[in-house]
Parts: C-alpha cells; sequence; structure tokens
C-alpha cells in the first residue's frame, strides 16, 4: 500500500514559509513503511484543491493533507475533501463545543468564524486536535478509492497529530507496520554519471531499491529496504551493501552522515599526522571545514587568500616559476612539499595560472614523506559557491587517498 500528501497554502506557492511538513510527513510514513509515491502543493483555490484530491486518490488509497483547516474564507481543504470524496459538508455541534471549549481553555469567547471549522464531510471520523482549535478528520470516499486524513498546517500540531493520533490509524487500516530501513553510502571527488556506470544495474531492484544523490563534490548512494522486521530488512541490504563497495571502492569515504572532513580529521589524527595547506583556491574553506569538524589543532599551516606567485614568496620557494599553465603540477607539487611539516602532509590547490586559456584549469597536489606525491589536474576554476566546495571536497578527499594508500577507483 501506498500513500500520496498534498500540502495546501498559497503561502507555499509563493515561497513566503518553507515547508517543512512535508518533510515531517514522508520521514513519519518512512517510520511505518508505508510508501510515498507523490507530493502535491497546491494554492488556496477550492477548484483546484478539490482536482488535486481526486487525482491524489486515483493513484493511491492513502492521501494525507496538510493545511487549510483553519477559519478563515480562504481554508477551503474541508469542502474540497467533501467534493473529492462525494461527501456533503456538515455542521457538527459537537465539533463547535470542542472548538469553544479550547478558546476557553485560553480565556478567550470563540469568534462567529471559528464555527467555519466545525464544518466536516458527512460520516467522517473526527480526530480531535487537543493542542490547536483545527479539527482534524478522515474521510472516506464514497466510490472506493480510499481515503483523506487531513491535518493542520502549524507545524506542532501536525507533529502531535501524527505522534498521537494518524500513526496508529495508519497502522490499523494499512494492516500493520513494516520496517523500511535505510542505508546511505557516501562517495566524493567522482561524478553522479561516473557511478551510475558502474552501479547502474543494481539500480533496477524492487526491494532493495538504490539510489543516488548528488551534491556539490559528492554524490551520496542510498540503499532502502522493506521488511517485516528490521533484521529482515538489514539482511536484504547487506549483500547490496557489499556489492556496492566492491565496485565503487575507495570512492565511498563514509556513511549515513559523516562529512569528508571528519573522516580525513579522523585518519590523521589516528596516525598522528598534521597537515600543512597552501590554498589559492578555495579562500580558507579546507581549514574552516576541518575546524569546524573538531580538528583544527591538525593544521600545522594554513595559507589563503593569495596568488600562485604570493604562495611562492610566503613559503620562499626557490627556482625560477614562470606561473604558467605548463607548470601547473610542477607547481603544486613542489608548494606541498614546502607547506608541508616535518613528518606530515602537504595539501597543494593551486589556480588560476597565468597565460591559460578558458579552461582555467585547477592544480591539487598532497606531498606524503613515505611515498610518491599525488598530483591531478582537476576541473576549470569559476569564482563561484559550487565551485569551491567542489575544490575543497576534492582536496580533501586527496589527503584520505594517500593517508589510505588507494589513490584510483574504479570510477575516477
Amino acid at each position: 500500500m501506498h500513500a500520496e500528501i498534498v500540502m495546501i497554502g498559497t503561502e507555499l506557492l509563493l515561497g513566503e514559509i518553507i515547508d517543512t511538513n512535508a518533510a515531517k510527513l514522508a520521514k513519519y510514513l518512512r517510520e511505518i513503511g508505508l510508501d510515498l509515491y507523490y507530493k502535491t502543493t497546491v494554492g488556496d483555490n477550492l477548484l483546484r484543491i478539490t482536482a488535486v484530491l481526486n487525482a491524489a486518490l486515483d493513484r493511491a488509497p492513502v492521501v494525507i493533507t496538510s493545511g487549510g483547516l483553519g477559519p478563515t474564507v480562504d481554508d477551503m481543504t474541508r469542502q474540497a475533501v467533501a467534493d473529492a470524496t462525494g461527501r456533503a459538508l456538515v455542521y457538527s455541534l459537537e465539533l463547535e463545543a470542542q472548538i469553544a471549549a479550547r478558546f476557553r481553555s485560553f480565556g478567550r469567547e470563540m469568534g462567529e468564524n471559528n464555527k467555519r471549522q466545525a464544518y466536516l464531510p458527512q460520516g467522517a471520523l473526527p480526530l480531535p486536535n487537543p493542542v490547536g482549535s483545527a479539527p482534524c478528520f478522515l474521510a472516506e470516499d464514497t466510490r472506493g478509492r480510499g481515503f483523506v486524513i487531513s491535518l493542520p498546517g502549524v507545524p506542532r500540531e501536525l507533529t502531535y497529530m501524527m505522534e498521537n493520533t494518524v500513526l496508529a490509524l495508519l497502522i490499523e487500516r494499512t494492516g500493520g507496520a513494516r520496517v523500511l530501513q535505510v542505508r546511505v553510502l557516501r562517495t566524493c571527488a567522482v561524478g553522479e554519471s561516473n557511478i551510475d556506470r558502474v552501479i547502474g544495474d543494481l539500480m533496477t531492484g524492487r526491494n532493495p531499491t538504490v539510489g543516488l544523490a548528488a551534491h556539490a563534490g559528492q554524490t551520496d548512494v542510498r540503499i532502502a529496504a522493506k521488511a517485516d522486521t528490521q533484521a529482515e530488512a538489514e539482511a536484504l541490504i547487506a549483500p547490496v551493501e557489499t556489492e556496492l563497495r566492491r565496485r565503487l571502492g575507495i570512492a565511498i569515504y563514509g556513511f549515513e552522515r559523516e562529512t569528508v572532513a571528519e573522516v580525513v580529521g579522523r585518519l590523521l589524527a589516528e596516525r598522528g599526522l598534521t597537515l600543512g595547506v597552501v590554498d589559492t583556491l578555495t579562500g580558507g574553506q579546507i581549514g574552516q571545514e576541518l575546524g569546524e569538524a573538531g580538528y583544527a589543532g591538525l593544521i600545522a599551516t594554513e595559507l589563503y587568500n593569495l596568488t600562485p606567485e604570493q604562495a611562492v614568496e610566503a613559503l620562499q620557494l626557490s627556482g625560477n616559476w614562470d606561473f604558467g599553465p605548463a607548470s601547473g603540477q610542477t607547481l603544486a607539487t613542489a608548494l606541498a612539499r614546502q607547506v608541508a611539516p616535518e613528518g606530515g602532509l602537504g595539501l597543494a590547490l593551486v589556480g588560476p595560472l597565468a597565460g591559460q586559456d578558458a579552461d582555467n584549469l585547477t592544480f591539487i597536489a598532497v606531498h606524503d614523506p613515505t611515498g610518491l606525491p599525488f598530483t591531478e589536474t582537476g576541473r576549470s576554476f569559476q569564482n563561484t559557491d559550487y565551485v569551491r566546495r567542489w575544490l575543497t571536497i576534492q582536496g580533501l578527499d586527496r589527503v584520505r587517498r594517500v593517508v589510505l594508500q588507494a589513490r584510483t577507483s574504479p570510477v575516477d
């Protein structure tokens, strides 16, 4: 069985408020193993809300709405649900009494317009809302397509109703809760298309499923399995995770919510290593990331917000440098070696260099005193947050790979 959620309110479409309710509802449904196939946002218009609800009932036996249950003229959810489910909208004296009692608990009298909240689709099951003035309800579709549960748009009220009433109701009506277990493997410094090329066949399964989510410099690989118990779900995930790790190799840097900086900092700390950084590209994001992860003390030297020429001067790097693109890798390697603390690692992010064409190539190098230097020509530099983020992740990842002595992966 599956569900659909409908978020109601013109303020959502105008961007006046961020829709946190949709994410909450999705997580609640995931907790009980109820699949969510669609989410629709619609403004305060009776005909459009009704049309959206009819489409939702055609697609899903469970429809949950949020918003539009207030006392104002533009709160139209009650009428729209009645129209979509083929029911009349009727007045409930019992609901009126509940609303009035709620206002008295605030030391106030119920306004005349609040009586609008005492209407509900005929035959609907009222769902008392003790933390707000908007009664909720469950309305069955008269054509047998399923049912609609209507909840408030106030986040605090929606949370209370889901946790104290609706989840138990859904479990009862959908034949019991199932477990939806999710495992996220995190990769970095490789493109989403490269990962798809290597694991695309694993993304066609039905249970477990494998999917990708791309971020700047990173791609998450999500494995989701549904079963009657957590142990059964984990047993479904395990062989898929093993195969993903085999195919992606060192491209996987961690799992769940781990950041690249956390993993790199931990690796350096475990091995008693410190890091020197010269960064002409990101404005100091390498040090900032490690500091936010709690590893600022591992940075022996950090030079940033300077040009390649200024970096050579600051580090008193000997030699005659032409600062052209042909010498980019050599320059990055020399700067990484020069900035490295004794017995530690050096990282250099260098570019753009004079005389380059429109590619504006960047150069990354890691100096490891126990092995060969790691150097590469990277992406074209543009002065944007996205590119700086990509280069930050790429630089940290190259340190990680040098420490682990695993410099290439099948998806590079």
